[in-house]
Order: structure tokens, then sequence, then C-alpha cells
């Protein structure tokens, strides 16, 4: 569907950086939706990346895109009290809530700061291992992984968990929802929305965004930014909702799909709704709503 915007001052076109920054300030407006209802369901895929990064106890950790903190605190666990964690991301909102959560738990060898990942202020050999749950960078990834090829010096290793693309058993939520939202989209979309969309539609198009649909792609990035040695896991995560609801409150916790959703009238949000329980009703088991998650994990070391 082409997207028509309500009348009024055009925006100029937007640019990759542009659209970055846009995605980003949805995630923090979007932070406490979040960390309520994706945090729960992502916990697990974070052990995961933990485990086959070998993380150790005392050793220093940093985590890229920490958002409200998924990843850094399972590290902060796991390198315990002689360790150190920081988490960094550009979403400010995620990161006051990541460091409220810390003081209140009493924390004192994790912290959590706003800063860009293209452009890390750490000496060179600050960490044993960097990792990234989803965090990376949605343009520019390569400066990113120089970055973390310099901090984590010639020891150093880092671990980045991304969605597959290419390898899906079912995706049947993730399509129902996106389907959804684009057949009962409007002739004429709220200037807000349309801008998320053009801004996703950006980021997708770009060579890098491309690239890194595909495991070689990434490996050519790791490659090209000194980091020479990659092992490839692909794995499926199975995560049970409670139900079809439980599941939407997932999915609305992203910025741009809960802005469609709450540009509907009452009705036709209730008309999602029930649509989307009735279409996932063959998904559901005893002990709910189980949806696969296809994944990348990447083990990098110079």
């Amino acid at each position: 569907m082409k997207v028509h915007v309500d009348a009024g001052p055009s925006a100029p076109p937007l640019n990759p950086e542009e659209a970055s920054r846009l995605l980003i300030q949805e995630y923090s407006r979007m932070a406490r939706e979040y960390d309520a209802h994706v945090t729960p369901y992502h916990a697990p895929i974070a052990r995961r990346l933990l485990e086959l990064a070998r993380i150790e106890e005392g050793e220093r950790i940093l985590d890229i895109g920490c958002g409200t903190g998924i990843v850094a605190f399972e590290a902060a666990a796991a390198v315990g009290e002689g360790g150190s964690v920081v988490g960094i991301d550009l979403a400010e909102r995620a990161v006051r809530l990541a460091a409220d959560k810390a003081a209140a738990a009493g924390l004192r060898h994790v912290r959590f700061v706003v800063m860009d990942s293209r452009a890390l202020r750490f000496p060179a050999g600050s960490f044993d291992a960097v990792l990234s749950g989803f965090g990376h960078p949605l343009i520019e990834r390569r400066r990113c992984l120089e970055e973390v090829h310099r901090v984590v010096g010639t020891r150093g290793r880092f671990a980045l968990c991304t969605w597959n693309p290419v390898k899906a058993l079912s995706k049947a939520t993730f399509v129902v929802v996106r389907e959804m939202l684009e057949r009962r989209r409007p002739a004429v979309v709220a200037p807000d929305v349309a801008r998320l969309i053009e801004a996703r539609k950006i980021l997708a198009s770009t060579e890098e965004g491309k690239e890194t649909q595909s495991a070689d792609g990434w490996i050519r990035l790791f490659r090209s930014a000194g980091l020479s040695s990659a092992e490839t896991v692909e794995e499926t995560h199975w995560a049970a909702f409670r139900g079809p609801d439980a599941y939407l409150e997932y999915s609305f916790a992203w910025g741009d799909n809960e802005r469609e959703l709450r540009h509907m009238t009452a009705e036709d949000r209730e008309a999602f709704r029930r649509e989307f329980r009735e279409r996932v009703t063959p998904l559901m088991t005893d002990e709910g709503l189980i949806v696969d998650w296809n994944l990348r994990y990447f083990l990098v070391r110079e």
C-alpha cells in the first residue's frame, strides 16, 4: 500500500542517520513498556549469549545497545562483584531506567551510560568482552565494529545476537501482526506514523542493511573491521506467551507498532485484537501461544 500523509507542511526526506535517530527515539519513548513486555521473553536469549561467549567471573564487560539492561544484568550476575559491566545506548529513557534498576538492586559493579557505539569513550583494551543482544547500530556498523576491536584489544572477544531473517520456521505471529497492520492502514496516514514507515524502509534499503541480512555479510563486516575469526551459531528459541493478548503487548512495546495501533479507532483496535486471536488459535497449546524465534549468534575474536 502506498502511504499518504495527512495534509500539512511536507517534511523533507529522511537520510539514514535521521531515520536511525527517529527509531532510537521510539525505543526511548517505549522504554518502560519494552522492559515490562519484552524483557521477560528476551532474558533467556541474553543468558544463551553469555553462555556462548563464555563470560567468566571477574571479567570486564561492555554491553552495546543495552536498552533497559537485558544483557547487562545477566552479565553482572555472571562476572560477580569482582568484575564490571558497562551498558551503553543512545535511547536515553532506556538507559535511565536501567540505571534506576541497578541502583534499586544495589549493584555497584554495573553502570549505564548514554553513548554512541560508533564512538566509544573508552581506552584501548578496556574490556575482556563486548556483548550485544540485538543492540548493534542501525547504520555504520563497521564503525561500531572497529571501536569494538579497539576496546577489547588482542585477547578480547565479541558476541552478537541478531534475528535470522533468512532461515525461519514459521514467523507466523510476526507476519500476522505486520500483515494486519498494513492491511488496516488507512489511505491517509498520520505524519508520525508515515515518518516511522519511511525510516524503516530507508534503513532496510541501505547497502549495509542488505548486507547484514546474511551471515556471510556480517562476517565480511567483521573482517573489514579487523575481526577475522568469527563463528556463527544458528538456533531456534521457543517463547511461550500466556495467550494472544500477551503477544500483542510484546508486539506493541515497539514504538512504530504502538503508534499505528494508537491511531486506530477504539472499534478498529478491538477488531484487530479479535482477528489476531482467531488467526493464532491453531498455535495455542496447553502452555500458551508458542512462538519460534530464529536467531544468529556471532562469536568473534581478532
